[in-house]
């Protein structure tokens, strides 16, 4: 709100009955619409430190940092060990009082092989930086209900979509193995590259056999990507990747496209062959045809195949993917921030509403830091360019 504002503060700090009264009669009634004009603004702001920059080009197979939206959720542990109000204490048989956080529940950490099981409320956090430390901006947070309510990975497409419809120059999301294939499509839907891990439990599987040639070519999708299956030495068969010559995007206004340009070796001569990627299709959409035959190519869906699970825009196991993937660890340090701003690293509020508030508090001032180190860094520039003048 600028230094006049600033000025206006009192130089001492709320109370602790100050702030309670102020956030149980002020902002829980008022913290939807807190959070709405928190992102509106921390977008703004990510415009103007130069953020997602329109004139900047646009290479889809290995996009900058700036360009990109990285995401996670985290759980802190809940305010209160207790699960239960009340309790008998198993020697003397006395009755005992807890208070117990009625949004804490429990949840597994660390992926998909070593979970580890902690009690709390989950936060998912998305956010954008440069190449500074201190460039990142928090563009949005949510809480994730989990269990039978919503998924960590649904929260995360629908924050993911906002925040593409106020950003339209972002070109993609950066997260980890929880975006499935059926989350990747609805992002690649809307023009968004999607960045992830292949999950583990998707196994090889035959897509289709191609004769541009005499010898004829097998394909099947394997980690992400079409690979050819080949006969070595000893008689039995291994999957070749398929190099990607190019990654081809086709950007609509309400629905998007993405292709592989492969290039397909063979003693005949290599092949060029282009295949969809990233989006599984329905009937809903563009009908195919056979160029040969006339006749309408089943979608995707029709006959069984998920394509969105199986072929990756960036596939896991390129370069590309290597290059870009390592800038999910900023997801990490924005957990690190969180952890430490809590006291002895507990959620310091009972129930969603309250734990919103201090979420929003520690969002807005990781964006103040930001804003302040970009307001230094300019005012630098200035005075250097005025000294060499």
């Amino acid at each position: 709100m600028g230094r006049r504002a600033a000025a206006a503060l009192p130089l001492t700090a709320p109370t602790r009955g100050q702030y309670d009264y102020a956030v149980k009669t002020l902002l829980v009634p008022s913290v939807d619409l807190l959070e709405e004009e928190f992102r509106s603004y921390a977008a703004h702001q990510a415009l103007e430190q130069g953020l997602f920059p329109a004139s900047a080009p646009k290479t889809w197979s290995r996009p900058e940092r700036r360009q990109l939206l990285v995401g996670d959720a985290t759980v802190p542990k809940a305010p209160s060990k207790a699960r239960k109000p009340e309790t008998v204490d198993p020697v003397t048989g006395e009755l005992r009082s807890h208070r117990v956080d009625p949004a804490a529940r429990d949840y597994y950490e660390n992926g998909e092989k070593a979970k580890r099981p902690v009690r709390g409320t989950k936060w998912f956090f998305g956010s954008g930086r440069g190449n500074g430390y201190w460039t990142r901006v928090i563009l949005t947070f949510a809480h994730v209900a989990g269990g039978e309510y919503e998924d960590e990975a649904a929260v995360a497409v629908r924050q993911f979509s906002r925040l593409k419809a106020a950003l339209p120059d972002c070109m993609g999301v950066i997260y980890d193995g929880a975006l499935r294939g059926v989350h990747r499509d609805t992002l690649a839907r809307r023009g968004l590259l999607v960045i992830n891990k292949q999950h583990g439990s998707v196994s090889p599987v035959f897509y289709e056999r191609i004769k541009p040639c005499r010898s004829g070519h097998d394909l099947w999708c394997d980690q992400g990507r079409i690979a050819e299956s080949i006969r070595i030495d000893d008689g039995t068969r291994v999957l070749q990747p398929v190099p990607v010559t190019r990654l081809e995007p086709r950007i609509g206004v309400t629905r998007s496209r993405w292709y592989h340009l492969l290039k397909i070796p063979c003693r005949h001569g290599d092949h060029e062959y282009r295949i969809p990627v990233g989006i599984t299709t329905t009937a809903e959409d563009r009908a195919l045809r056979d160029a040969a035959t006339g006749r309408r190519i089943p979608s995707d869906g029709e006959r069984g195949f998920h394509r969105a699970e199986h072929l990756q825009q960036i596939p896991q196991e390129t370069l590309s993917h290597q290059l870009v993937y390592p800038y999910r660890s900023d997801s990490e340090s924005v957990h690190s921030q969180f952890d430490l701003s809590l006291w002895n690293r507990r959620m310091i509020a009972y129930g969603v509403d309250r734990q919103k508030v201090f979420v929003l508090g520690f969002a807005l001032s990781q964006n103040a830091t930001s804003h302040q180190v970009f307001l230094e860094g300019r005012a630098n520039a200035a005075a250097t360019r005025r000294r060499g003048a």
